[in-house]
């Protein structure tokens, strides 16, 4: 009987969650504007409208367009401005480390596997280690937050400076 409530309980406690960043990413799919034409040349940050990018997230901008398929270019992109989207809006996340085991689960339920696109996941990585995103941290203040959920926007940039 124990069991089954525990079973319960989590499940109530991760389904908000995972439904919400799901829904973020259809949310945010309304920013794409069309992803697969490599138009728009990063800047060095002088130019209005350009942004200066990290070398990691040159890098990911580069793996991104090597990615011929359509459907997992939006697919990458729904997931990155999904996780922005969420982390902007949820007061649950309390630190770093509780924001991956969701984001793993997004990822499994939309179909995506990461050793799909090694050279892109390894870009991406780095990003996020650039980041300091494999540092745990509270995410107790609004700057903390702020921090945690640009670590996504960025990645979104990097994809829309494509």
């Amino acid at each position: 009987m124990n069991s089954g409530f525990s079973w319960r309980v989590t499940i109530g406690k991760v389904s908000p969650w995972v439904l919400a960043l799901i829904l973020g990413g259809y949310i945010a799919s309304d920013r794409i504007l069309d992803i697969s034409i490599p138009i728009v040349i990063v800047g060095d940050g002088n130019d209005e409208g350009s942004e200066k990018l990290s070398p990691a997230l040159l890098k990911v901008s580069e793996e991104f367009l090597k990615i011929h398929s359509e459907d997992d270019r939006i697919l990458i992109y729904k997931l990155f401005s999904g996780s922005a989207e969420y982390l902007q809006n949820s007061s649950f996340v309390g630190n770093t480390g509780q924001f991956d085991p969701i984001l793993g689960r997004v990822q499994s339920s939309y179909g995506w596997g990461r050793e799909k696109y090694p050279a892109f996941t390894d870009a991406v990585s780095e990003y996020l280690i650039e980041a300091g995103y494999d540092k745990p941290r509270s995410l107790d203040g609004t700057e903390a937050r702020k921090w945690f959920y640009s670590i996504f926007e960025n990645l979104v940039t990097a994809l829309e400076n494509v």
